[in-house]
């Protein structure tokens, strides 16, 4: 089993995106000379700048182990095919993304052209990253994807993946891109092909998620967590129609090797007109869904903000100071809040604006936090990068720089270090005008030299632009008087402020995923009382408990359900030869249109039935 804990290790705690851009070393001459171009290439420079992206390589958030059967990021790695793992950059919120690759030789078709099906693959993964921040709970499907081929691509070459999301509605997203050329500034990329497509969330996306495997107590691994059923029953179950005897009825009906059964207490709420009912009965179920969804959202912001730390999550992860199973077993109605000779419609309306007031807050507070920190990862990079990336301000001396000529100019540019004998022999004759031995080492790290030359004006965007082609990188640079000392103050101030609204962003995460769990489950609790007068009818008398168990033995504990009490649910349901409860779908179909449920009997039960996950 030792082998499978660095895949389960990387699904627990996938690596950061920051963290992903270190993993990959290139180790051949090629893969460094392609990283480090990608690297300085302007746009990446400019991208990296821009504090409303964030950057990573997504391919290296993957698990090893899991990487090696993946296409794009096994299959069609080395050298001279995908050399190097692209990199992507990712607007907040889903908007747009930007993603720079080097396709090597052997990914062709025809003779020296890049296979048209990979160009497909990267389009729709490349729109399907771009979108996914988009969807409530950030997981989508390919659902349709149109591509038009616009010119042959090259093997060999830096191509651009240029996504954008064009419109979002629920659970689907629109979103357009397309493969062009990679460019130096001044010149127009050629658009190799352009896409449209459709990615559609999974309607189970939100339980999905919740089932993301957790680390145990004690350093192992527990892949399934809990899954609750709510069970409603007429007390017509047992003999003596008595409260007790149908609980105790229930219980006997579920071994305890599939689940426990605890007695789950619903007030009796002010029952208006039957055509109310069923149009609270929808409400509720979108109501339901959207707080599954907000719960979800906020133990994602959780998750985030405690860096993926299982057991310091769990910590957090509690309703009204309680564990979730405490406050689920011994659950009581919220009678002060909530108070229950109110109307249902009241309840809803109030339990709606509750969990959006919840939901606006605790996402306020994160993207607050969250453009702090990418300020601050941005300041931290220009102070911490190689020489083509990092700021200037503390290595230049001024007196370096040419000011307030008419004529003249200085330009930084940042040479690569195997590269700089060539630069001293050449810079001179790249553009017209460069001033003869002008070339002036100002510093140098692992990677970078850092040259200082000076050009007549005239000709300054020519030689930039000749340089570029040479992959020396330009660099901006302005003096500015107490520069140092002011990048330095920001640096001290975000970090300040990034400390401060860390712990704010942590403290109502926490608050709201208690509060926001407390407003699913009473909605949850008002879904089964009229969803039970619907089914039992008046007078109420039902019982109803809590099935704790696990998403594998939920299907046994609800098949023993049905064994037990499809009897409910009338001519819908009989039994075959062996005595196996059958389906009788026509019935079903009737029953449920008469009801006002439609025809989908897909979550049809004999019984009242809701299952979830936190």
């Amino acid at each position: 089993m030792a082998p499978a804990i660095p895949t389960i290790n990387g699904m627990i705690a996938p690596p950061t995106d920051a963290e992903s851009l270190t993993i990959f070393q290139p180790t051949d001459e090629l893969s460094i000379e392609v990283d480090r171009f990608l690297n300085s290439h302007p746009l990446a420079i400019h991208l990296r700048a821009d504090p409303n992206f964030s950057e990573s390589r997504p391919h290296m958030k993957i698990p090893e182990a899991q990487r090696r059967h993946n296409l794009t990021g096994g299959t069609l790695v080395g050298a001279r095919k995908i050399v190097v793992p692209p990199i992507s950059w990712t607007e907040k919120g889903g908007k747009s993304a930007v993603s720079i690759f080097y396709l090597g030789t052997d990914l062709c078709g025809h003779p020296d052209i890049i296979h048209g099906g990979l160009l497909a693959t990267m389009l729709d993964e490349g729109l399907a990253r771009c979108c996914f921040p988009a969807l409530p709970n950030k997981i989508g499907m390919t659902a349709n994807l149109n591509i038009n081929y616009r010119k042959p691509a090259p093997a060999g070459s830096f191509v651009v993946l240029k996504a954008k999301t064009v419109k979002v509605e629920g659970r689907k997203a629109w979103v357009e891109g397309r493969i062009e050329t990679l460019v130096v500034e001044g010149e127009e990329p050629i658009v190799l092909a352009e896409a449209s497509a459709l990615f559609v969330e999974p309607r189970e996306a939100a339980s999905f998620r919740a089932r993301k495997p957790v680390r145990g107590d004690l350093g192992g691994v527990t892949i399934m967590g809990t899954k609750y059923l709510l069970v409603s029953l007429p007390t017509s179950i047992s003999p003596s129609n008595q409260h007790n005897e149908a609980l105790t009825a229930l219980r006997s009906s579920i071994s305890k090797d599939y689940g426990t059964v605890s007695p789950f207490a619903i007030p009796e709420f002010k029952i208006g007109t039957l055509d109310a009912l069923v149009q609270q009965a929808d409400e509720l179920a979108k109501l339901d869904a959207a707080c599954e969804g907000i719960v979800s959202k906020v133990g994602e912001s959780l998750r985030n903000l405690l860096e993926g730390d299982e057991e310091k999550i769990a910590r957090q992860k509690t309703v009204n100071d309680k564990p979730v199973d405490q406050y689920l077993g011994s659950f009581s109605w919220n009678r002060i809040k909530y108070r229950a000779d109110k109307s249902i419609a009241e309840l809803i309306d109030s339990l709606q604006k509750e969990a959006g007031s919840i939901d606006n807050d605790v996402k306020s507070k994160y993207n607050q936090y969250n453009q702090i920190k990418t300020n601050l990862t941005a300041l931290q990079r220009k102070q911490t990068g190689n020489l083509a990336t990092r700021s200037l301000t503390a290595l230049v001396n001024p007196s370096l720089i040419i000011q307030d000529s008419e004529y003249l100019e200085t330009h930084l540019l940042a040479v690569p270090k195997q590269a700089a004998k060539e630069f001293l022999k050449s810079y001179e004759t790249v553009s017209p005008m460069v001033v003869p031995r002008s070339a002036t080492q100002i510093t140098s790290d692992d990677e970078y030299t850092l040259y200082a030359v000076t050009t007549f004006k005239k000709h300054g965007q020519e030689f930039s632009q000749k340089c570029r082609e040479r992959r020396w990188t330009p660099r901006d640079y302005k003096y500015k008087e107490g520069g140092k000392e002011e990048e330095q103050k920001e640096k001290d101030r975000l970090t300040r402020d990034e400390r401060k609204v860390w712990a704010e962003a942590l403290r109502l995460a926490h608050t709201g995923w208690s509060e926001s769990m407390m407003i699913w489950v009473h909605v949850l609790s008002l879904r089964v009382f009229v969803e039970t007068v619907l089914r039992y009818g008046l007078p109420l008398e039902f019982i109803c408990g809590l099935v704790k168990t696990t998403p594998k033995l939920a299907k046994k504990a609800k098949r023993a359900l049905d064994s037990s009490y499809s009897y409910l649910g009338g001519n819908a349901f009989g039994r075959d030869q062996k005595g196996r409860v059958t389906k009788d779908s026509s019935a079903i179909s009737s029953d449920m249109q008469a009801a006002g449920h439609g025809g989908d009997d897909s979550q049809y039960t004999a019984y009242v039935y809701y299952e979830f996950e936190v």
